[in-house]
């Protein structure tokens, strides 16, 4: 039996009226399940800072999801699975760690996947389908282009059924008092001090409900219209997204000389390396040039990083634009320069990693280090598959780069990167692989870095050691109260609001409590006798002008 009716055959014109889909008991169910996970889901994540409420809500939702299609009696593929359960995973990491700015993209990676998830449980029997379109399609396009279609069925189901008049009356009733009590309250507040303080009352109170309760609202009519709009395959009204192939019109013999000419380039750099590590090139160096393996570390890495992500544009702009033969491939010679140009790229995705590791070992670890190198590595990952996609047709390029660089990312994520960062800094620098440690840069970290800058409370430099307790008594002020001298615990009053990261520090900072607020009496202590004696200096010298 078919979901969609159509309420009228014809319109005076002739045309097919617009089908209504058919809505069902099991939507009016999902539908009031997706608005009582989607309040708590607003309250924990959003007004509960993407902490472990963020992680309970999601799962939730995910799991509201899950039961859905399988009340559809849809299957899951193998690929949908993996998307779906990475998307839950990406949303643990909010529990454990708050680094502010990797969250943000561990929640768009969890977005994404969960629209892979959806739309590939639905129509994963379509192999020609992208994951990348069909994740936009269903997260963006469907849920804005079809938001009414939930209601439009639902009136119809209504009317088919009967509505109660009393309902409709109260509701219309409901709906004819809003705009007016917008003109009667300001004026009914004006006149009286006792209804104003009763509404100021109200308002604080019940105000921040009201909005976490409209945004969950919010919330639940774009999760249900996404939900309603790919199960019942409607399809997008005003995007459509999908490349014609009346674009293909790059002709193989142009990709072909732009390759050739990038790969003579390519090999020309190449062979200027051997300067550093041949006296047979050493001529091509600059005059005065000292080689050292800092400057060479130094030099060339983000360089290498801008030449690398340039080919992978080229290289997806020939695939996409290129023209294919009578068999919808890319000729031989197009294939041919797109490996030879991912050839070169991988070439310099590993001089780049070395380099860095190269300089890592000099000057230390860095966020921005470390993220870069990540990076690299997935470069590479991805110009070895375009490599087996263009070489063997079979392989599902895409699905395989959307497992590896969630792979990628669900491993940096629960390694965390400040931590990462603040390990190997203290870690090399108590082995005297590194002879300074910048401890202000470490402080910026989050609160994963803490139990990191803690080992080097008790350093026998008094310079660090008196960096790392102002550093730590710093984090106190955020993590603690602080009152007149006194530091007071701050108890978070949600659950929800639980981050292991921010608990592990605030328990590495009890244990050197005393060694801290003693460092910062000392500090501020030195920095009253500073300011005495130059202010005495000053009077006396004006004084005696």
């Amino acid at each position: 039996m078919s979901d969609n009716l159509n309420t009228a055959p014809n319109f005076p014109d002739g045309s097919l009226e617009k089908t209504i889909t058919v809505w069902h008991k099991r939507d009016t169910v999902f539908a009031v399940m997706t608005l009582v996970a989607s309040v708590p889901f607003a309250d924990w994540s959003v007004f509960g800072g993407f902490n472990a409420g963020f992680t309970v809500s999601f799962i939730m939702l995910f799991v509201l999801t899950a039961v859905y299609i399988l009340k559809l009696k849809k299957s899951f593929g193998a690929f949908s699975v993996f998307c779906g359960l990475s998307s839950a995973a990406f949303s643990v990491i909010f529990l454990i760690y708050n680094n502010s700015a990797l969250n943000t993209l561990f929640f768009v990676a969890a977005v994404f996947l969960y629209g892979i998830f959806v739309s590939y449980s639905f129509t994963e029997r379509n192999k020609n389908s992208s994951p990348v379109i069909s994740s936009f399609d269903t997260v963006i396009v469907k849920p804005f282009d079809n938001i009414t279609a939930p209601f439009v069925s639902y009136k119809a189901y209504r009317n088919k059924k009967g509505s109660d008049p009393f309902n409709r009356q109260v509701l219309l009733g409901i709906a004819l008092s809003v705009p007016i009590l917008f003109i009667i309250l300001p004026l009914l507040i004006h006149a009286d001090a006792a209804f104003e303080g009763l509404i100021s009352a109200a308002f604080s109170k019940f105000g921040i409900v009201i909005a976490k309760i409209l945004l969950g609202a919010a919330l639940a009519i774009y999760l249900f219209s996404m939900l309603f709009a790919v199960k019942n395959n409607l399809k997008p009204k005003d995007c459509i997204v999908h490349l014609h192939e009346d674009y293909k019109r790059l002709a193989p013999l142009t990709a072909v000389t732009l390759s050739s000419v990038l790969s003579a380039v390519y090999l020309a750099y190449l062979l200027s390396q051997s300067a550093y590590f041949s006296g047979g090139f050493s001529g091509i160096l600059p005059e005065g040039y000292t080689f050292s393996f800092a400057e060479y570390a130094r030099r060339g890495f983000f360089e290498l990083c801008a030449v690398c992500t340039v080919n992978l544009i080229i290289v997806f702009l020939i695939m996409l634009f290129a023209k294919q033969d009578s068999n919808k491939k890319l000729p031989f010679s197009v294939r041919l320069s797109i490996i030879g140009i991912c050839v070169f790229s991988l070439v310099f995705t590993a001089t780049a990693i070395s380099k860095m590791f190269l300089y890592i070992s000099f000057y230390g670890l860095t966020r921005l280090r470390l993220l870069t190198s990540i990076f690299m590595i997935a470069l590479a990952l991805l110009f070895i598959l375009i490599i087996l996609s263009v070489s063997v047709k079979k392989i599902p390029a895409v699905k395989c780069a959307i497992v590896c660089f969630a792979v990628i990312g669900l491993i940096t994520g629960f390694c965390d990167v400040d931590r990462t960062v603040a390990g190997y800094n203290v870690s090399a620098y108590k082995r005297g692989a590194l002879t300074e440690i910048d401890i202000e840069y470490l402080s910026g970290l989050s609160d994963s870095a803490v139990p990191y800058i803690a080992e080097l409370a008790d350093c026998k430099d008094e310079a660090v050691k008196s960096a790392v307790l102002t550093a730590l008594y710093i984090k106190t002020e955020r993590l603690f109260n602080i009152k007149n001298g006194k530091i007071y615990e701050k108890t978070e009053s949600k659950p929800s609001k639980y981050n292991y990261s921010r608990e592990r520090a605030k328990d590495c900072i009890r244990k050197n409590i005393k060694s801290i607020a003693k460092a910062e009496r000392e500090r501020r202590a030195a920095e009253e006798e500073n300011f005495n004696y130059f202010y005495n200096e000053d009077y006396y010298y004006s004084e005696n002008y």
